[in-house]
């Protein structure tokens, strides 16, 4: 039995056991015989109307899906600051001995958080990272973590001596003392702004940085560890970084970006009442005003830029965070195995496509994407839409969910019919 996954607006999905999928495709072709010479004729616009009718049982979760710890990133090629610039590097001069700018900038930088643990223990700990553009000191005590920016030389360097740092600091959590490795990982990996943020540090055109990000993840899970991150500047009072001149800590102009803990996920657990309670809260769903993608419509005719390539109407009206709206049913992933798109020549797990626009080919040994892709956005992790990108689901509204009880074998039922469009206005 394979298991569906529909698709809300929010990144997350709804997994269903399938028992029958059905693909209804009609083309809207009108025929006309012709009267005294016994022919016809046909008018075809390319009208093609296509539905998904799925049914399946609902049942007890056997085994707890897995939750996840929050995360938050410092992207050191990404500017968040006042100086309009593409990369953090950038809103400095790009003439030689630039640098040394840069690092008397970030003397001082400040940027506070609270593990999962820290939060719990109620004792008013919080973590923080401190930039010294010369010699520093760390408090355990107090879970600072002093870094010694001053033989960094671009933001490569300087993303590796933060991580370096972070990987031997000791925190207090609770009370005790408690390696920082214990309660968050560090990763590093290529930034959002790569290309133009090594350029503007080199002037090549050609390379980029190899870890630019910072990813810094509360190995406790849950969605208690979604909690915000604080950026601040101050001014040191002598050698040591944590001895910030009382009052001094204010706005940092030339921030990069940093973001808040995102992504934190309970495990969870349900029975198949849970499950008919999920279906049930769709009920007051909201689109969000509209999915548009131009690029769907040109299809293969006319590659369109990306800066035209989609609009969603949700962050234009600052709703996308509304609960209704995150809820919404965007799409839906049926799961099949390909041969013909393998490049080894064995079984791999694809996703069903509806092509869209003129043009547009996804032939099976064309359709590579992996199943269950996920892409970057503003330093997060997310399943990309499947009304803004194209082979990833397939794009589509619900118009009905029926969820039945058979009371002689004792399980809840469904069928559900779904309308494959790429377009969507709505409230």
């Amino acid at each position: 039995m394979p298991k569906i996954q529909l698709l809300r607006r929010d990144s997350s999905v709804i997994e269903l056991d399938a028992e029958n999928i059905t693909f209804a495709i009609t083309r809207g072709v009108q025929s006309f015989p012709l009267p005294f010479i016994a022919t016809r004729y046909a008018i075809d616009l390319n009208q093609t109307d296509v539905s998904i009718s799925i049914n399946g049982i609902l049942s007890d979760d056997e085994g707890e899906a897995l939750g996840t710890g929050s995360a938050f990133t410092i992207d050191l090629s990404q500017s968040s600051g006042q100086i309009p610039s593409s990369t953090w590097y950038g809103q400095y001069s790009t003439s030689a001995g630039a640098w040394n700018t840069v690092k008397a900038d970030l003397d001082g930088v400040d940027i506070s958080f609270k593990s999962v643990g820290q939060k719990t223990a109620g004792l008013g700990e919080t973590t923080s990272i401190r930039l010294a553009n010369g010699t520093t000191t760390s408090s355990v005590a107090d879970s600072i973590i002093g870094v010694n920016i001053s033989s960094t030389t671009t933001t490569q360097t300087l993303s590796s001596t933060i991580a370096s740092a972070l990987a031997s600091a000791n925190i207090t959590v609770n009370g005790a003392t408690t390696p920082f490795s214990s309660a968050f990982s560090v990763s590093t990996s290529q930034g959002q702004q790569k290309n133009n943020s090594y350029y503007h540090q080199t002037g090549d055109v050609n390379s980029v940085y190899a870890g630019e990000r910072i990813q810094i993840k509360n190995k406790t899970i849950g969605k208690s560890g979604n909690l915000g991150v604080t950026v601040t500047k101050g001014v040191n009072a002598g050698s040591n970084t944590f001895a910030l001149i009382d009052g001094s800590q204010g706005r940092w102009d030339k921030q990069f970006l940093v973001t808040n803990f995102t992504g934190g996920l309970d495990s969870t657990k349900m029975t198949m009442g849970d499950k008919v309670q999920e279906i049930l809260n769709l009920t007051n769903a909201s689109a969000g005003g509209a999915l548009i993608s131009p690029n769907v419509m040109t299809g293969a005719v006319l590659d369109l830029p990306s800066s035209v390539s989609s609009f969603d109407a949700s962050r234009f009206l600052n709703i996308e965070d509304a609960a209704t709206v995150k809820k919404y049913i965007i799409g839906v992933r049926i799961p099949y195995e390909s041969i013909a798109s393998s490049p080894v020549g064995q079984r791999v797990l694809r996703q069903y496509i509806v092509p869209a626009g003129p043009g547009t080919d996804y032939a099976p040994e064309k359709n590579t994407q992996n199943y269950d892709p996920t892409i970057t956005v503003n330093n997060q992790i997310i399943r990309p839409n499947p009304y803004l990108e194209q082979g990833v689901a397939i794009p589509c509204v619900l118009n009905t969910w029926n969820p039945s009880y058979n009371a002689g074998d004792g399980y809840w039922g469904y069928d559900l019919t779904l309308s494959v469009v790429e377009q969507l206005v709505g409230i």
